[in-house]
């Protein structure tokens, strides 16, 4: 058993982990370890290729977890993808870069958690990333007119970027369509206080049409530094925690398996738990630091009595809708299907940095009210759900009181979104698990609409079930299990179908009586035929977040506002599962900031200098 020591030392060489390695490398005089589970794929073609990403799926490269059966959802159990390999999620999520909003980030400051509000966290968001402007033609034909350069990024690592085809009718139409509804952006989704249709921003470097991503982004511009060391192939089986006489816990050290062998590191600083959602809340459990009950259960020493370790899950739900499009419009659907002469085409374009492998084609969105929520008949009607599903239900803890009176909060403006509307010029389609479906044959073309709810209120769990380190987590977000997301979900997705699709110029796109997904309603009239539907079709999105919620321990909390695991020094947690709200939209951007903002962190605490 080899043994060795360093300042920090980071577990996950993902989306935070990266981030947090390049920013405390910086001080040549500290040592920093990133032990990362999976393998180096910088080079790999469908790492960076941004029309890829699905490629990566349920591969080597993924954690390839799924969820337990969901009653809700008549019993399905969903597919989590999470990114195994440097750069971890960032490396295979569809390059989504959407800033989360000024209410849902001063929530967090109102948990107990001074200094993560809006005021201080709009720096973080501006210094992980550059927004790269389009050519003037596509700034047009996108309706960019929305993009104000006091918001976005400037000189960060993480490179942004617009598609450049002035031909694509899609994005164009979308806009249009939601313009005329009355949903033009309101402002620059990086000012926090946005909403309508938009273009999203993707992590897409212009330079190469290329995935930009922590480790291209972070790690490689500091892969040099002697003081920076990468471990990958490296399992994490537990943090070594000291108990003194007087009760203090300290960690020390981390246990690892690489390559058949067990190993041991040191830190004399920090182990700083950057493994995400899943994992980062595993490997507290299987070091002794979770509910006493749970760790005796499974024969694991109790090192710290805290029941919140994985609690607290949230995701997006996502509900698709794929409809028949007129004759002679383009889609990505011959790519989808393998046509040989779309493929030979869609590959010479990206050649030369262009066409539709040079972004995900999911960039045309919008963050909406509930449309039905807006009208003073709607109004009345938000009140009463909210009695009868919130008001009325009995309240389990604080936290739980606080989420609904934040939610509460959310739906009741006209400016904030509740829903997250993500599009896509070409069928897209789940398996009954969440996996995506293979493409249909025919040919026919079609568009698609799919609506995320962006705050949740059910919440989950995260938890070990056996003390063997290479034994995945029972997942549970219990998916629908407070009513009211169901009620807002179903009415966004009537809305995209009754509503944007039967608005122009949107309307003229699609056939009339044309094909729908399989099992789609012919008519979304009756909420009852929508929320059946959702049941049999909706799926988990890939944004899992908050089983290590930083916020007081008695409201359910993990972590402290230092990112310090309560009642153990010397352990951070710096990830997504920190959150304790979740972000309104994909977590990406989210990500950045806060492991920008704990590198901050840790070094004020050190006496490190900042940059």
């Amino acid at each position: 058993m080899s043994i060795d020591k360093y300042d920090f030392v980071i577990v996950g060489g993902g989306t935070a982990g990266l981030v947090l390695a390049a920013r405390l490398s910086e001080n040549p005089d500290h040592q920093v370890l990133v032990i990362e589970a999976g393998s180096d794929q910088t080079s790999d073609p469908r790492v960076v290729t941004p029309a890829l990403w699905p490629t990566m799926l349920n591969t080597e490269s993924d954690w390839s977890m799924r969820t337990v059966e969901q009653v809700e959802l008549n019993n399905r159990a969903i597919v989590v993808p999470q990114g195994r390999l440097l750069g971890g999620s960032s490396a295979l999520n569809a390059l989504a870069f959407t800033p989360n909003s000024q209410i849902g980030i001063n929530a967090w400051a109102e948990l107990g958690n001074p200094g993560w509000d809006w005021s201080n966290m709009a720096k973080y968001f501006k210094k992980s990333h550059t927004i790269n402007r389009p050519s003037d033609s596509a700034m047009k034909h996108l309706g960019l007119g929305y993009l104000n350069e006091n918001f976005g990024g400037k000189e960060g690592p993480i490179q942004l970027s617009f598609p450049e085809d002035t031909e694509d009718i899609w994005p164009k139409a979308w806009i249009e369509t939601l313009t005329d509804m009355g949903f033009s952006m309101s402002e620059d989704p990086f000012s926090g206080q946005s909403y309508g249709g938009y273009i999203n921003a993707e992590s897409v470097d212009p330079s190469r049409r290329q995935r930009s991503y922590s480790a291209n982004a972070y790690l490689e511009p500091a892969r040099h530094r002697p003081n920076l060391t990468i471990s990958t192939g490296s399992t994490v089986q537990k943090i070594i925690l000291e108990k003194t006489g007087d009760g203090n816990v300290t960690a020390t050290g981390i246990q690892y398996l690489q390559d058949g062998i067990s190993k041991t590191v040191n830190a004399t600083k920090d182990i700083i738990l950057s493994a995400g959602s899943f994992n980062s809340p595993k490997i507290l459990e299987l070091s002794g630091i979770g509910d006493a009950k749970r760790l005796q259960r499974l024969d694991i020493p109790v090192i710290v009595d805290n029941p919140n370790v994985g609690e607290n899950l949230q995701n997006h739900l996502l509900a698709a809708l794929s409809v028949e499009v007129v004759d002679g419009v383009k889609t990505l659907d011959p790519i989808a299907r393998q046509d040989p002469t779309a493929i030979a085409a869609a590959m010479e374009a990206y050649s030369k940095q262009s066409g539709p492998f040079s972004n995900s084609g999911t960039y045309a969105s919008a963050l909406l009210p509930v449309f039905d929520f807006l009208t003073p008949e709607g109004k009345a009607e938000l009140k009463s759900l909210l009695e009868s599903q919130t008001t009325n239900r009995p309240s389990k803890d604080a936290f739980s009181e606080f989420n609904e009176k934040f939610i509460r909060s959310v739906l009741s403006s006209p400016q904030e979104g509740s829903g997250t509307f993500l599009t896509f010029p070409g069928h897209m389609g789940f398996n009954p698990d969440g996996s995506l479906a293979a493409p249909l044959h025919g040919p026919e073309q079609y568009f698609t609409i799919a609506v995320m709810l962006s705050y949740p209120l059910s919440r989950g769990s995260s938890h070990i079930h056996s003390k063997d380190p290479s034994a995945k987590p029972l997942i549970d977000p219990q998916y629908l299990s407070h009513p009211l997301d169901l009620e807002v979900l179903s009415r966004h997705l009537r809305f995209a179908e009754s509503g944007i699709c039967n608005a122009e110029p949107l309307r003229g796109l699609i056939k009339p009586g044309g094909l729908r997904s399989a099992g789609t309603p012919p008519i979304f009239q009756d909420l009852d035929v929508v929320k059946d539907f959702i049941r049999r079709k909706v799926v988990g999105a890939h944004h899992p977040t908050g089983t290590c919620a930083m916020m007081p321990e008695e409201m359910g909390g993990v972590i402290s506002p230092r990112l310090n695991v309560h009642g153990v020094k010397g352990l951070r947690v710096c990830d997504a599962s920190i959150i304790p709200i979740t972000p309104r939209s994909n977590p990406q951007a989210t990500v950045y900031a806060v492991a920008e903002k704990g590198a901050d962190l840790i070094k004020e605490d050190w006496g490190m200098s900042i940059a």
